[in-house]
């Protein structure tokens, strides 16, 4: 019976991945896709010389996740030798918001200098409110992983990891938009500072290649052009993600 609960001890420790592995830097890069989900919002138009400053209530986005331009990402991070379980990361995410004009939404605020509250056909006033090139997320993170399954030889990491992480960082944007069928000017902006959070699970594979999967959520309030003013809404998405993941642990 004790010889059966050593051995017990023994695998829950190597599970653990904490049987005598020498702690060790490691830089890692993770190329990525996946599928967005962004919650209903409110859009706001303010074009102040021609007297409109309204809001369209409950608007629904749609992503397109896997029409050009895809949903695609990567990141580039180092966890410490000190602290192998901490670690630093640049990601960057393309995503798409592409707001459905078709449905009937309430409209509140002015419209050419009139008081404005009334229920119309979104693509009655607001023909296009796309930013399809896209909510470009370039952000600093922190994260923390855990390691199991750890193997001296081959995966000092674990051969499964455990992660999440935050961050925040600059929303680089380019709109397409069409208000009273007029164009905006189409360019590419910094439209707002966003923030995420993420979890997930890294695999290797191999011992310098792997797979991962997370769940990603972002936050950003973003003011981009339209005609002869600024358009406004709150973005609030969930990502699913998943890609290749790669060690490189002799680059530093």
């Amino acid at each position: 019976m004790g010889r059966l609960a050593v051995s017990a001890m023994a695998i829950w420790l190597v599970l653990l991945g904490g049987v005598g592995v020498p702690a060790e830097a490691e830089t890692f890069a993770d190329l990525y896709t996946g599928k967005s989900y962004t919650r209903d919002a409110n859009v706001r138009i303010h074009q102040e010389g021609l007297g409109n400053d309204f809001r369209v209530h409950d608007v629904r986005f749609d992503d397109e996740s896997f029409s050009d331009p895809q949903y695609y990402g990567g990141r580039v991070g180092y966890f410490f030798e000190r602290y192998p379980w901490l670690g630093v990361a640049i990601d960057f995410v393309h995503f798409k918001i592409i707001a459905d004009t078709s449905e009937t939404k309430r409209f509140t605020g002015t419209l050419a200098g009139a008081p404005l509250d009334t229920r119309l056909p979104m693509g009655t006033i607001v023909q296009r409110f796309d930013i399809t090139h896209g909510v470009n997320y370039l952000t600093i993170n922190g994260l923390v992983r855990y390691s199991l399954l750890t193997d001296a030889e081959r995966f000092r990491h674990g051969r499964i990891q455990l992660f999440a992480g935050a961050g925040l960082g600059p929303v680089i944007t380019h709109a397409e938009n069409s208000i009273q069928d007029v164009h905006n000017r189409r360019t590419y902006e910094v439209a707002g500072l966003g923030v995420q959070g993420f979890a997930g699970v890294r695999m290797m594979l191999f011992k310098y290649v792997g797979a991962f999967a997370q769940y990603r959520f972002t936050r950003s309030d973003l003011d981009v052009r339209v005609a002869s003013g600024r358009g406004k809404v709150e973005e609030i998405t969930h990502h699913l993600v998943g890609g290749l993941t790669f060690s490189l642990p002799d680059l530093w």
